[in-house]
């Protein structure tokens, strides 16, 4: 009878120690995704404001810009392409 007890208490403790095991790895799982996720926003924060932030001087009109546009907005200028002159040799 003792030997039956001993059986049914090695299982309860394996299934208690596999129940815990899973349960932490859910838990650090979860926390590891929470942190991407948080740390993805930081950036995409990071990144709206320091665009906004950012401006580029137009090298012909020197008219001022943000670096998402494509050409400048005061004198149509490629941004692409800039025409920079030569150097004298």
């Amino acid at each position: 009878m003792t030997s039956a007890f001993e059986i049914i208490a090695v299982f309860a403790l394996m299934f208690t120690g596999i129940t815990v095991a899973a349960l932490w790895f859910a838990h650090s799982s979860s926390k590891i995704e929470s942190k991407r996720e948080i740390q993805k926003m930081k950036i995409e924060v990071i990144d709206k404001h320091f665009n906004d932030m950012l401006r580029i001087e137009c090298p012909y009109c020197l008219a001022m810009y943000k670096p998402n546009e494509t050409e400048c907005p005061n004198c149509g200028a490629n941004i692409r392409e800039l025409l920079l002159p030569e150097m004298p040799e």
